[in-house]
Order: C-alpha cells, then sequence, then structure tokens
C-alpha cells in the first residue's frame, strides 16, 4: 500500500482503503451476488481486538517515539483541518509566508492531539512527509523538524513548562535563573532558547495543568498566572522567528473551562501586544463527510469500488421510492441516494444521529464515534449480521452485546431504565415482545433508532425523530412497512415505559416514565372489588338492551341472591367462566338454580368453556387505570394539546381492544331454555368495530340460530303457535297465558309486549275476544246485523237532518218514524249517503239478504230541536219558534221556563224584564234552553236594536254571488272579518258547460274562510277553474264587533231581524 494514496481523494469519497484488494468481490456482487457488508467490505483486524479500542494516542506517547508513522496514516485520515495546520505550519518553517502560532480548537476526542501527533510524524520525518504528501509537499527542501511538547496532564512539572520544553531540547540550564522562585522567560530569552533550528512547540490539554497551577502560590501570585504570562511571552518570541511554530489545543467547552480561559487569555494578549493572529483550526468538520472518511479509513482495510456503492445505493433508493408511493414520506428517494454515495457503508442518518450527542459531557467527540463503531462493526461480523445488511445502520447497535450497551451507557446513562424495558432485555422488552409477534424486528429497530436519537444530554438539545423520518431511516430493500404504524408504532408508544412524544410530534426516550408505566403501576394497586366493578361497568355498557326483544334486563356477575325472575321480562346473567358439568359450560351451582325457578323461560346465560377470567380481569384491572390517569391529567390541567392525551387514547384503544378480545374468549357459550325443561348450550361470537362491542346483537344472532329468539311476532304463524302452546283452552285468564310464556320452555324469546300487542290485534281482527280478565279465542258465532249512523248537516230554518246510514253485516235498512219497531214490511232507506229525516226519532233495523247473519236489534236515532226568536222592532213583540215544530214554555221573570207559560204567540215582555227564557219540547226531546237579552226601548216603547261588540251573533242574511271574482272577494271579507259560512251550497260549470260540480255544505259547525278556500279551489280544478258561483244563508261570529266592522267597510245598514244574538244554543 502507498501511503501517498490517502490524500487523494475520489469523487464518491472511499478514498482510504484501497478498493483494489476487493476485485473478487466485485466480481461477485457484480454477477448478481448478496451486495451485503461482509460481501463488499473489509474491516481492519484492530476492529477485532478489544485492548485496541481503548487505547487513547496522548502526546507524551509521540514525545518518546512509541507513535509508527506509517501504521498512523494507514488508519487515520488526513482532514481539511488537518491538511491546513500542515501546509501553514511547514511554508512557515520553509521560509514563505505563513502563520507561526494555531489554535485547535475542538471538543475533547475531537481530533487535536491527533492532528498534533500527525503534524509532528510529519515533521520528524522527511521521508515520511515525502511519502504522505507527495507532490502536495510544501517545504520540499525542508529537512528534519525539531519537535517538542508539553501534555497539560503532567502536573508534576518542578520547573514549568518553560523547563520542560527547555529540557526537551537539552538546554534546560538555559532559564536556570527562573527555575527558583519560578518566574515566566521573556520573550528574549524564549527567542535565545529557539532560535538555531527549524521548531516546532505542541502544547496540548493545558487546562488541566492551569487549574493545578493555581493552586501552586509565588508570592502575591500563583503558578497559573506566571504560566500565563510565560506562554504570552513565547508567542510574541515566535511572532518574531520565522523557524518556529507554536500549536495549541483548546478544550472550551468542556470541564475544563478555567484552565482554558487563562490559555485563550494568553492569546488575546499576545494579539493585543502583535498584528500577528492566531490561525484558528477545527480538526474535524463536524457538518461534512469527514466523519465517514475518518471512519472508513480507520475501520476498513478495503470497500468496494464506486460501482458498487452506486448498487446498493441504488436499492436504497427504490425501496424508499416505495415508501414515498404508500404516503409515508415525502423525502425525496434522490437526496437518500446521493447520501449513501458519499456515506457508504453507513447510513447518512449517522452523522446528524451523532452530531446530537457528541458535544455530550465527557464523550470524546471523533474518538468516541470511532470506539463505537469499533463496537458495532466487530458485532456485525462476529454475530453475522453483516452477511444480511448492506449497510451499518443507526438500529443496528445491538444492545444484547454487553460492550456495545455499556458503550451506549457511557453517553447517556439515564437513559439504562429504558433500555432494560423497553428495547433489550434478552427478548423480554417491550420492542422484542412486538417483535415476537410480528415476525419481525421492526420493533427493535424502532426502538434503537429512537435511542440513538434520544442520546443528547446537552441543554435544549434536540431529541427523537418525527414518524416520517423513522421511516426515511428504517425502510431498506427487502422491509415492508405498509404496517409499520399500525402494528409497531402505535403498539411501542402505548407499551413502552420511557416513550415519549413532543409537541412537534418527535418519539423520543426519557428517564422519565411515560402514561404506559403509570397504566402498569396504577393497575397493580388497584383492589379487586374495583376492578369488578369496572368489569361489570364496561360489560353493562356493552350489554346493555335497545331492542329488547331477546332479553329485557341484564345482571353482570352476580350473586345467586341478586337475581330475581320476573314473568313479563327475560334477564341475561353472564356468569364467570368456571367450568360446568353435564355437558354444559354453565357451572352446576347455576344450573341448580335455574331448576328452582319458576318462571324457567325467562332467563339465558352467558357464560364460557374455558378458564381464562384471569385475561379478562388484568384486562379490566389496567382499562379501569385508564380513567385514574385521565382524572390526575385534568387535575393537572393538562393543555388539551398535550401528546399526553394523545397516548392516552391510544392506550384506552389498545386496552379496549384486549379487553374485549379477552371477554371473546372468555364468553363464548350461550346457555337457554329449550324443550323438556332442558338447558341447551349454543356458541356466540363478538365483533368488535371501533373499540366497541354490541352485546346484544351477538346474543340476538346466536338466539336466532337456535330458534329460540322470535321477532316476526305479528304474523298469524305466530298467533297459530301462540294458541297451540299458549291459549290451549276455548276460555282463559290472559294472566295464565303470560304465565304459561315465563314457564313453558318450548315458548321462544320475544319483546315483552309482544303478547300484549297480539291480544290487541286479534281482538281487533276478530280472532279473539276480550272479555274482561278473560280471552276467548274463535271461531265465533256470526254477528248480529246494526245500523251505524253518521249526521252530515242540518237545516236550522227547517229543522231537517240529513244522516249517512251504514248498513252492518247486511245489505238492507227499514226504518219507522217515532217509536215503531220497523219490520221488513217498513219503508226502506234507498240513499244510504244522504237520508233525509224531518222527525225527531228514527228507528232503522238492517237485514242480510244473504242470510249469513242474524237480525239485530232495531237502532234508535233522535234528532234535536231549537228554539228560535224574533223581536218586532216596531211594537218589542216576541215571537218564538220552535224548530221542528214542538211545545215552547218560557219565563220573563228569569225563573225556569219548563215552569212558565206556554207559549201561544208573539207576546210583548213587560218593562221589568231583561231577559226571556224558553224551552221547547217535542216526542219527549228538550232543546237546550234559548236565553234573550231584552233590548232597550225607545220613548214610545219601541225596542232599541243594537249589536252587542262581545257577544256571538248570526247574520242571517243571505249571500247570493253568481261571478267567480266576487265569490272570491267575499270570501276574503269572511276571513278578514273571522267569520263561519253555514248552509251553503257552491256550483261550478266548465268553460264549454259540459261539466257542472255542486256541493252542498250543512256541517254543524259551519265553514272558516280557511275551509271554503280549499274547497273553491278543488272544485274549480274539477271542472277546470272557470265559472264559480255562492249561495250562503247565515254567516256566524264569534263577536257581534266583527259583524259591525264588515258593515262599516260596506257602507251598509243592518236590519233588525238580520242579526240574532244568543248566550247559548239557537
Amino acid at each position: 500500500m502507498q501511503i501517498a494514496s490517502l490524500k487523494r481523494f475520489s469523487a464518491h469519497g472511499l478514498e482510504c482503503p484501497a478498493p483494489s484488494s476487493f476485485e473478487e468481490r466485485r466480481t461477485r456482487s457484480q454477477t448478481g451476488a448478496l451486495m451485503s457488508l461482509s460481501t463488499l467490505c473489509k474491516p481492519r483486524a484492530s476492529v477485532f481486538e478489544r485492548d485496541r479500542r481503548a487505547t487513547v494516542l496522548n502526546l507524551d506517547t509521540f514525545l518518546d517515539g512509541r507513535v509508527s508513522g506509517e501504521e498512523f496514516f494507514r488508519e487515520n485520515y488526513f482532514t481539511a483541518g488537518m491538511d491546513t495546520l500542515v501546509q501553514t505550519c511547514f511554508r512557515h518553517l520553509s521560509g514563505r509566508s505563513g502563520s507561526s502560532t494555531f489554535l485547535l480548537s475542538q471538543a475533547m476526542g475531537g481530533g487535536k492531539t491527533h492532528s498534533m501527533i500527525g503534524l509532528g510524524l510529519l515533521a520528524r520525518d522527511p521521508a515520511l512527509r515525502r511519502s504522505v504528501l507527495g507532490d502536495a509537499d510544501p517545504a520540499p527542501n525542508l529537512g528534519k523538524v525539531r519537535v517538542i511538547g508539553f501534555q497539560g496532564r503532567n502536573t508534576g512539572t518542578d520547573f514549568g513548562i518553560w523547563g520542560a520544553l527547555a529540557d526537551q531540547i537539552g538546554r534546560r540550564d538555559h532559564f536556570h535563573r527562573f527555575y527558583a522562585p519560578l518566574s515566566a522567560p521573556s520573550p528574549g530569552g524564549w527567542k535565545e532558547l529557539l532560535k538555531d533550528q527549524p521548531t516546532i512547540i505542541l502544547l496540548d490539554e493545558l487546562p488541566p495543568y492551569m487549574v493545578h497551577a493555581r493552586s501552586v502560590s509565588i508570592g502575591a501570585s500563583d503558578l497559573s498566572a506566571v504560566t500565563a504570562v510565560a506562554l504570552s511571552n513565547l508567542l510574541v518570541a515566535v511572532s518574531d522567528l520565522d523557524n518556529v511554530c507554536v500549536i495549541i489545543s483548546d478544550l472550551g467547552g468542556t470541564a475544563w473551562g478555567e484552565g482554558g480561559t487563562a490559555i485563550t487569555g494568553s492569546i488575546k494578549s499576545f494579539e493585543r501586544e502583535t498584528n500577528r493572529i492566531a490561525v484558528n483550526i477545527t480538526p474535524v468538520n463536524p457538518q461534512g463527510d469527514e466523519l465517514y472518511h475518518i471512519l472508513r479509513c480507520r475501520l476498513f482495510d478495503g470497500v468496494p469500488a464506486k460501482e458498487d456503492v452506486e448498487r446498493v445505493a441504488r436499492t436504497y433508493r427504490d425501496a424508499h421510492a416505495e415508501a414515498v408511493k404508500m404516503g409515508l414520506t415525502t423525502t425525496q428517494s434522490e437526496s437518500l441516494y446521493q447520501q449513501i454515495l458519499d456515506s457508504y457503508p453507513f447510513h447518512p442518518a449517522w452523522r446528524d444521529l451523532v452530531g446530537r450527542f457528541k458535544e455530550n459531557e465527557g464523550f470524546q467527540q471523533t474518538r468516541g464515534v470511532i470506539r463505537l463503531m469499533q463496537m458495532l462493526i466487530g458485532n456485525l461480523w462476529t454475530t453475522g449480521q453483516a452477511d444480511r445488511s448492506d449497510l451499518v445502520h443507526p438500529y443496528d447497535l445491538d444492545l444484547a452485546n454487553d460492550e456495545i450497551a455499556g458503550e451506549v451507557r457511557t453517553i447517556n446513562q439515564h437513559l439504562t431504565p429504558a433500555i432494560a424495558n423497553d428495547i433489550s432485555d434478552r427478548g423480554h422488552a417491550e420492542a422484542e415482545e412486538i417483535d415476537k409477534k410480528t415476525g419481525t424486528t421492526d420493533g427493535t429497530d424502532a426502538a434503537r433508532l429512537l435511542l440513538v436519537a434520544s442520546l443528547s444530554t446537552i441543554p435544549n438539545a434536540l431529541h427523537g425523530l418525527r414518524e416520517f423520518e423513522l421511516y426515511d431511516i428504517l425502510q431498506r430493500p427487502g422491509r415492508d412497512l405498509s404496517s409499520f404504524k399500525s402494528a409497531v408504532l402505535d403498539v411501542l408508544e402505548t407499551r413502552a415505559w420511557y416513550l415519549h412524544r413532543s409537541p412537534d410530534q418527535r418519539l423520543f426516550f426519557k428517564n422519565q416514565q411515560n402514561l404506559a408505566a403509570k397504566l402498569r403501576t396504577y393497575a397493580q394497586a388497584l383492589h379487586k372489588e374495583i376492578v369488578l366493578k369496572e368489569l361489570r361497568t364496561f360489560l353493562e355498557k356493552r350489554f346493555e338492551p335497545q331492542l329488547k326483544d331477546a332479553y329485557q334486563s341484564l345482571a353482570v356477575l352476580p350473586a345467586m341472591d341478586e337475581v330475581e325472575l320476573d314473568q313479563d321480562r327475560v334477564v341475561l346473567i353472564l356468569t364467570e367462566p368456571r367450568g360446568g358439568e353435564g355437558g354444559l359450560a354453565l357451572s352446576s351451582e347455576w344450573q341448580a338454580w335455574w331448576q328452582n325457578q319458576t318462571f324457567k323461560n325467562r332467563v339465558v346465560f352467558l357464560t364460557g368453556s374455558r378458564l381464562v377470567m384471569q385475561n379478562v380481569n388484568d384486562c379490566a384491572r389496567q382499562y379501569r387505570a385508564l380513567q385514574s390517569i385521565e382524572d390526575e391529567l385534568r387535575t393537572d390541567s393538562t393543555p388539551p394539546n398535550d401528546p399526553q392525551w394523545k397516548v392516552l387514547d391510544g392506550l384506552r384503544d389498545r386496552i379496549g381492544n384486549q379487553l374485549g378480545s379477552a371477554l371473546t374468549q372468555a364468553f363464548d357459550t350461550l346457555i337457554y331454555p329449550s324443550i323438556n325443561e332442558k338447558l341447551r348450550p349454543q356458541g356466540i361470537s363478538f365483533e368488535f368495530r371501533g373499540n366497541s362491542l354490541s352485546g346484544e346483537d351477538a346474543v340476538r344472532k346466536a338466539l336466532k340460530e337456535a330458534q329460540k329468539l322470535e321477532t316476526d311476532t305479528t304474523s298469524d304463524t305466530f298467533r297459530a303457535r301462540a294458541e297451540a302452546r299458549l291459549f290451549t283452552a276455548k276460555s282463559m285468564l290472559w294472566s295464565e297465558v303470560r304465565r304459561k310464556a315465563a314457564t313453558s320452555t318450548n315458548w321462544p324469546f320475544h319483546s315483552a309486549k309482544a303478547l300484549e300487542d297480539l291480544k290487541v290485534d286479534t281482538v281487533k281482527k276478530g280472532h279473539w275476544r276480550d272479555q274482561a280478565n278473560y280471552v276467548e279465542k274463535g271461531p265465533f258465532p256470526k254477528a248480529k246485523t246494526s245500523v251505524a249512523i253518521e249526521v252530515l248537516g242540518r237545516n236550522d230554518e227547517t229543522g231537517v237532518t240529513w244522516l249517512r246510514i251504514d248498513p252492518l253485516h247486511g245489505d238492507t235498512v227499514y226504518f219507522e218514524k217515532g217509536d215503531s219497531i220497523p219490520t221488513t214490511a217498513s219503508p226502506k232507506v234507498d240513499d244510504f249517503q244522504r237520508f233525509e229525516a224531518s222527525g225527531l226519532r228514527y228507528r232503522f233495523i238492517c237485514v242480510d239478504s244473504r242470510g249469513e247473519h242474524p237480525d239485530g236489534d232495531p237502532v234508535d236515532w233522535k234528532g234535536r230541536i231549537v228554539v228560535r226568536y224574533q223581536i218586532d222592532q216596531a211594537n218589542g213583540r216576541v215571537k218564538l219558534q220552535a224548530i221542528p215544530k214542538g211545545q215552547i214554555r218560557y219565563s220573563t221573570d228569569g225563573g225556569s221556563p219548563e215552569n212558565g207559560a206556554t207559549y201561544e204567540g208573539p207576546f210583548v215582555p213587560p218593562d221589568s224584564c231583561r231577559m226571556v227564557l224558553a224551552v221547547a219540547e217535542a216526542q219527549g226531546i228538550k232543546s237546550e234552553p234559548l236565553q234573550v237579552s231584552m233590548p232597550r226601548r225607545h220613548e214610545d216603547g219601541r225596542p232599541k236594536f243594537e249589536v252587542k261588540a262581545n257577544a256571538p251573533c248570526r247574520w242571517k242574511k243571505r249571500h247570493r254571488l253568481d261571478a267567480t271574482a266576487d265569490v272570491w272577494a267575499w270570501l276574503e271579507k269572511l276571513e278578514k272579518h273571522d267569520g263561519t259560512a253555514r248552509h251553503l251550497t257552491i256550483n261550478a260549470q266548465s268553460e264549454d258547460g259540459g261539466q257542472t260540480l255542486r256541493f252542498q255544505g250543512t256541517h254543524e259547525d259551519g265553514y272558516p274562510a280557511a275551509a271554503l278556500r280549499v274547497l273553491f279551489e278543488q272544485v274549480q280544478s274539477v271542472v277546470g277553474g272557470h265559472s264559480l258561483r255562492l249561495d250562503v244563508l247565515a254567516v256566524n261570529f264569534a263577536a257581534g264587533q266583527n259583524l259591525l266592522d264588515w258593515i262599516a267597510s260596506d257602507r251598509a245598514e243592518l236590519q233588525p231581524n238580520e242579526v240574532e244574538q244568543v248566550y247559548a244554543h239557537v
């Protein structure tokens, strides 16, 4: 191997190991062989040597000559920072322009000491320099350079740093005057010491020395102040020398902050004294790809050629593109391809993830990453995982490997509980349990990846990954992540104790138990009775009857003495599955209980054949604990957008599903009453929809399959079944029928009101008869004939009433006027639809001409008689009239008219009369009393005509309207003044006169405007909407004021005989 090749950069960054030694492997990969790590890459032997992983080169090792230059450059990448240091330093030492003072700034383990050693090796050995730098050597004529240095952990130096440096040159006595007491050499003293030949001074890890020096008193000061002056003078002296360079490493940001500040102060002091500026160099660029170059050089003897890496990158790009198609991520797949070309054989996510924890206190940055990767690479090859992997992934950290697990704990020891419980515990951690169920490594890989993203201990550091970032890193050739979220990620989030979600939806581990951990803690603390109560509540909600045909009440895990059967209600009893006997899953105790019940057909049992109640109780315990967590979050006023609420919802869904699944396994048998007073089993299965279970639906389905549930209770089949099994006698007490339904085990279940509805329906249809507490079933004798009478209307002027006659169970109706009993020789009703009754009493009989129904009793009808009055405005005489004719009796003194005078003709009431009371009687039928308020009189005795505004009245004026427009205008007046038309006739005729429609209205209550409007529109629509005529005999008003308003709007006058105001029936 030619070391000079290390400086040549290739386009894809595989510049350190030589690919030429892998022709055979490349050939195999090009011919289609597996592109695995073990096929394409060869780790260095040092990777597998544990004793070398802890080896840290320090400056003393180099100064003592114990570092091999060739070996050093074989395993160490020449970074851009080192290149800047080498080029600038050698240019200065060769007399060309260049800085003489350099500050290497990076945290501990960041490559500062390696850069110093690399520079020192090249300076001491011109041959090695030519071999490594080749044509890039900035000082080809520069010979061997003297290299001296000081390692700041050597706090036991008697003569200070300046004495140690002078001693390495062999001139310790040069500074003898500065030893007792210790004092700072002057710039001139430094120049005199260093002027004879090219020299590089390496000052490494000075902060520990400066911290120690502060404890060493020198006069009124201390050694740290003297050392700062000495170093400041050194830098002043070097600024004037072209043969000396000083390289100082800074440990700013570490535990040696005080010492580092002292060094920085000396450099700033130097800057104030000179115009020269020290070159600040970062040995390793944390933002670029140098980390990958360093790791490749340090860990691998050989890596594949560019075309092999491109093949690997393409397979990852294509796999990632599938994830994009599935909507799992929106990251550009081509970007991943380019990143793999730069990072191979490491997954490109390593740089970002390492960048998060490399600043952890005590972590040695580049040195620590190299050590971690040595362990990882060694484990991949030792376990054979390198045969199955194409890249070194962040989730390849095998935490079952004690060495790797220990190293991770040193990075962040606080996550040890998270590792043990959630990620890796010899197959028992939550992620490992998920893998057992899925048959993949997705759970463990996701957990490891989230762990790496959570290792930072720096305040306000970025922790965790969003879901799309998980997909980006986890996706690889051959991995199917289509069900990853539901089968792995959601489960991991609800089961892991230490996994949290940030407000910006990053999943991360931290040393704080999450809701899943609280869940288990709370669940274990719950008392058995509380868990049983929660289980009962859960089951009651899911088995609460809604349709109530299979069962009407529910008893969940009751004691036997808590259940009392009801004659009219079926109870579903959920009993704990404990194993049964006699071929039934029901316990022997419950079987014996059922045998002793009277209402054996009023219970159904839900139980099981497997002893899995412990699983049910465990799930119920966790389900109840969720309520405690929710109460705690509400008590703490947890904001609605807090991720804990989403986690709680996820836990509730998962545990609800688990509880439902456990219940379906525990309660899988329905026990119902069957024929011969036996119990019979029926299998039952439940379906979950969105964490919900409808127990009633499952019970109904099982009972239907067993033909124990009847849902069609309105059919003749159900009636016939009831008559055959329950209604077994011609006449039975209805309570006995219901009792038989409750005691007979061969009777089906149905809704609680099914029998009552059946009775109502069958009685209505004539199949049964309801006789008080008894019910009689048919067939029955033929019903007797009868007559149904309906009053259609009445003419108040003549007393004629129009009737509708409906023959019942017959087809011919005979009648007699008065009290005579009609026979078939009596007059026959010819018009059933409009029978004119001019008398007050009629008797009807119905005859079935077919002879199927016997003749029934006569049906009587009585009319009504009314008294009307008229006051003669000329002389005040009161005229009374009975319609139809009858005897009228009246009084004028306020006494009862029945005891008053017989009306024989018009009469003048005495002046003292304020009201005339009258009643009429004919054929034993009396009218309603008539009350006539007497009007006030004129001086000549004539009555004053007036309409009482607040009293009802009737306008007896006839209204005849022969034009369609007048009819509609009159209707508007009727509606406006709230009148009701009585005794009307509507005529409508088509335009051609071919259709005429006549409607006569004699309805007792009259016709308000709204009803007339409907009638007008209907008759017009029948004839085509042309001619419309109206004839109205009277209009009633609820108040006389309405009539007065109508007259006023028409500018007309009322005639006394047109108005009738009454206070009773007229």
